[in-house]
């Protein structure tokens, strides 16, 4: 059984997104996705972000692990295209 992880996105309804983020987000924190409401691109290269992903105990990879599931799904492993549109 696998499990679903966005590394290209950060969505407002998981459990690691902070109410304060709607008024005051992190430099990682892009605009949203115009088709997926509550979903934000992020500079995924940041350390702040790359910590929530994976490295410790309370990071989302490590819960999915811990939970059983067998793999992961990795979505939007091509956000790096829409930072290059972007330049």
């Amino acid at each position: 059984i696998l499990s679903y992880l966005s590394i290209g996105e950060a969505e407002n309804y998981r459990y690691y997104w902070q109410k304060e983020w709607d008024i005051n987000p992190p430099s990682w924190l892009e605009e949203e996705n115009p088709d997926w409401s509550g979903n934000y691109k992020v500079r995924y290269w940041d350390k702040e972000w790359r910590e929530i992903i994976f490295g410790n105990p309370d990071a989302y990879l490590d819960k999915i692990l811990k939970a059983g599931f067998d793999g992961v799904y990795l979505d939007l492993v091509d956000s790096f295209e829409y930072f290059e549109e972007l330049q």
